[in-house]
């Protein structure tokens, strides 16, 4: 029977449909090979590098160093015996939970910018005209009087509730914030703000102190500001650790003022000296960092769970921990969930070695840091670039840290010239010139001569023509540059760390 054109448009309709299942049916073999690959790898990646990872943890465990969280939170204390139990800091914690805004009571007035405080590695001083005029414009002045050091303590009894309960607060013996620590990463710690704003006050009523001749009252503010710099010693989190720095330089750097315009006395140093010998910055450094570690770990636990709020947490730390809902962290969160658990196993076991060659290269006793290992182990420099993907969350999360042996030994540098400073004013102070050699101040002022924690070696030290000095360390370079430097550059960023002490000025 011949052909017509509708069983001709059956059989090429048949043979289309033929072409269609059979394409379908390559298509979804080759989905599903290439779907038994990708499981497959998933699998083997995660069983490997899970294997490596618990090898690692043993081996932890065998030196007893801590990998969670857990083992750094301090246990908690009683209201009556805990530094942190107070109205403030309740009230604080409080609006941090209910996500209102902050209160701080130690906030300076926010109007243009404040003058700055003093800077012993620059040689600036406190200005305490600068400092009237400011509260004068903030309003916390009515008017300008003719001495700006009363006018100055005026303006701060705007704060004296609130220091009032820090000052009873500090003959309480242990201190706990109340943390959250079950939030892990995404744990707030809205007190650090507080203890940051204090310690501005304190710096101040020193100044102020000083200028009016008042060294009892000035050294008080200086315990006090030293207080705050122990509140916060059992705390984990390598934040909490550079806001320590902070407070401890602060005084330190208040103290150097006093120093440059003369006005402690023999027996206000001799108490200073005593109190600064008692912080241990590097066995500070060791906790911060131990605690990052632990840190470091949680994220990376999260990083392979398939919980999408957890996920969502570890999205938002770029963001500062600030979770949004935002398509960015969507994007993200969609990202971390289907990156290989394997390369997380793989990414935390670097991690841990990294924070474990950041503590080699630091001597708690006596005080030193090695620089000249650091390039050994900068993120990634060990790493090829085909396996970076692997090693993601560690080369993002490790940069965090890089700066933090650097930090610590300029911190301490800063303590150990304060210490001398001081011990040179009481040089001074007994009717003698400032000695030729550091030499000099052992034992009747110093019973050691402490070290320059960069190379081991003894400071420098050399009188100016003027008749001031310098002291200086030589820096994260380990090169004597002279003990010069540059305006253009912060404390930390300088070739030698400096501690500069003007001449005394002219009656």
């Amino acid at each position: 029977m011949p052909s017509t054109p509708f069983t001709e448009a059956n059989a090429a309709a048949s043979r289309r449909r033929y072409r269609i299942r059979k394409f379908l049916a390559v298509a979804l073999f080759v989905f599903a090979l290439l779907l038994t690959v990708i499981i497959g790898f998933y699998l083997v990646e995660r069983s490997r590098a899970r294997a490596q990872w618990e090898v690692y943890r043993g081996q932890a465990r065998q030196h007893d160093v801590r990998l969670t969280l857990q083992e750094y939170v301090p246990p908690p204390v009683p209201d009556a015996e805990n530094f942190a139990a107070i109205p403030i800091f309740q009230d604080t914690f409080r609006a941090a939970a209910e996500h209102r805004p902050i209160p701080n009571p130690f906030a300076l007035p926010e109007f243009g910018h404040a003058p700055p405080f003093s800077d012993a590695a620059l040689g600036k001083s406190l200005d305490l005209a600068s400092w009237q005029k400011f509260f004068v414009e903030t309003k916390l002045l009515k008017s300008a009087g003719e001495d700006p050091a009363q006018d100055v303590l005026l303006a701060l009894r705007h704060y004296e509730a609130a220091l009032e309960q820090l000052r009873e607060a500090g003959q309480r013996p242990v201190c706990r914030f109340p943390v959250n620590w079950d939030d892990g990463v995404m744990a707030m710690l809205p007190h650090l703000q507080l203890l940051l704003g204090a310690s501005k006050l304190y710096a101040l009523r020193m100044g102020a102190h000083l200028a009016l001749g008042d060294g009892a009252a000035a050294y008080e503010d200086f315990r006090a500001g030293l207080r705050l710099h122990a509140a916060l010693l059992h705390e984990p989190s390598l934040v909490t650790g550079l806001v320590r720095l902070v407070l401890l330089g602060a005084m330190e750097n208040a103290v150097w003022d006093g120093l440059a315009k003369r006005q402690w006395t023999d027996a206000e140093l001799r108490r200073i000296i005593d109190d600064l010998a008692a912080p241990r910055l590097f066995a500070e450094y060791e906790f911060a960092i131990g605690s990052e570690r632990a840190f470091d770990n949680l994220v990376h636990e999260q990083l392979r769970s398939t919980d999408l709020a957890k996920l969502r947490e570890v999205s938002a730390i770029a963001d500062n921990g600030a979770p949004t809902n935002g398509r960015k962290t969507d994007w993200a969160t969609a990202m971390l969930f289907l990156y290989p658990s394997g390369w997380t196993y793989r990414s935390q076991v670097r991690s841990n070695h990294y924070i474990d060659e950041m503590l080699a290269r630091v001597s708690v006793e006596p005080p030193r840091i090695f620089p000249e290992r650091a390039a050994e182990a900068r993120p990634g420099a060990t790493v090829g670039r085909l396996e970076r993907w692997s090693y993601l969350p560690f080369l993002l999360l490790a940069p965090a840290m890089e700066e933090m042996e650097r930090t610590y030994g300029h911190s301490q540098t800063l303590l150990d010239e304060t210490r001398l400073g001081c011990a040179l004013e009481r040089h001074r102070l007994a009717q003698r010139p400032y000695p030729p050699s550091l030499d000099a101040l052992v034992p009747a002022e110093l019973s050691a001569l402490p070290h320059d924690v960069m190379n081991g070696e003894l400071f420098h030290y050399q009188l100016d023509t003027d008749g001031g000095y310098r002291i200086w360390s030589v820096g994260w370079d380990l090169r004597d540059d002279g003990g010069k430097t540059d305006p253009k550059r912060n404390a930390r960023q300088q070739l030698d760390w400096v501690w500069n002490m003007p001449a005394p000025a002219k009656p």
